[in-house]
């Protein structure tokens, strides 16, 4: 049932044996580290007990697309996990049209978590119109990545509080839309305030029949034992490398071959930098330079590594100019543009190259060089 989900065996047999024996207890609580995949398992969970055809994989019924979507109407879910993890790895190898569903789910949990904080109000817009089209995501994924990224960083100790909670009962409280189950998520649930732990700990011992109740957490020892000894635990371990790599193979495809154009992009690199060093620059030499990195099919790595060689140097700036800065942060932003264009458009991606190259090596040269 869970091939491909993730790699907690454990976890993972006690879960498929209960829902095969029909014996889901009532309350759950996933436990361990960020990306160690309890809320995708959390999901597929959902969507077999909700399936009225019996939960097969890719089954495609209107009740498990929208558990996948997060947009069942059997569905409430407050998000206070850490999401880093993802979107950097979102930000690392884009997407593709077979793991667009991935991202949109992504974003989505995402949107659940920053639904009820009026600060995030005109972000909460602009992520939810790029996700609604298939053309606007393409059009403004690293745009998206960067918004998403940006909160994560500024909303990392928000709280789950009691109006929550009560928002939570009142959903259970209902009848259920597909007529099954009625299901609570919460996602991050060592976020819960005093209050809300109280609140959560009255709705768990009254909770109506027909519905059940998924807890996520990454440090259990924050939730209350009153909490926890009601909940049915769930083990979830720290991915090892090659866990992680088989995940990015499912999710990903084709991030094996994007690390090894990386690598051989970062050789690229260091050649390039040596050569507009030690030659005059001219139209030629870039043009050879262009040459070379399109015939490998490098341009992405290419600028892989060069917002790598510009992020090491955001320390440095601190007591920079405020023209340094402003032409640091237009470099950057270029340097973004460009990849976006040529992982995500019908761009010529040795046009799109040259031009980069023209318009803004000086600068790289000038903001990556170490002795700067």
């Amino acid at each position: 049932m869970f091939s491909g989900i993730l790699h907690q065996k454990i976890a993972v047999r006690m879960l498929e044996r209960e829902i095969r024996m029909d014996a889901v207890p009532g309350t759950m609580l996933f436990f361990g580290p960020d990306g160690s995949g309890k809320f995708l398992a959390a999901v597929e969970a959902i969507r077999i007990l909700c399936c009225k055809t019996g939960g097969e994989p890719e089954c495609g019924c209107a009740a498990c697309t929208a558990v996948q979507r997060l947009a069942s109407p059997d569905l409430f879910v407050i998000c206070r996990s850490n999401l880093k993890n993802s979107f950097d790895l979102w930000g690392r190898f884009g997407f593709s049209d077979e793991n667009r569903r991935f991202l949109v789910r992504d974003l989505q949990r995402f949107l659940k978590s920053i639904s009820s904080d009026g600060r995030y109000e005109k972000e909460y817009r602009y992520v939810s119109g790029v996700i609604s089209s298939k053309i606007e995501l393409d059009k403004n994924f690293s745009e998206c990545i960067d918004t998403v990224s940006g909160i994560i960083h500024t909303a990392a100790d928000r709280a789950i509080t009691i109006d929550q909670i009560r928002e939570a009962q009142r959903f259970l409280s209902h009848r259920s839309g597909f007529g099954g189950l009625r299901v609570l998520v919460i996602d991050g649930s060592e976020s819960m305030n005093d209050e809300a732990q109280n609140s959560f700990l009255k709705v768990s011992e009254d909770t109506p029949e027909g519905s059940l109740i998924i807890l996520t957490a990454v440090d259990k020892e924050r939730l209350r034992p009153t909490i926890v000894s009601r909940c049915r635990l769930y083990r979830f371990s720290r991915l090892t490398e090659d866990m992680k790599k088989e995940v990015w193979r499912r999710r990903w495809p084709g991030s094996d071959t994007a690390d090894a154009a990386q690598e051989t992009g970062q050789d690229e690199m260091r050649t390039l930098f040596e050569t507009l060093q030690s030659e005059k620059r001219s139209l030629q030499s870039l043009s050879e330079i262009t040459d070379e990195i399109n015939k490998k099919g490098n341009e992405a790595a290419f600028f892989d590594y060069t917002l790598m060689l510009l992020k090491k140097r955001i320390a440095t700036l601190c007591d920079a100019s405020i023209e340094s800065v402003f032409e640091y942060e237009q470099l950057l932003q270029a340097t973004q543009r460009a990849k976006h264009s040529i992982l995500f458009s019908n761009s010529n991606r040795e046009v799109v190259l040259f031009d980069f190259l023209l318009n803004n090596i000086p600068k790289i040269v000038k903001y990556s060089n170490e002795r700067t």
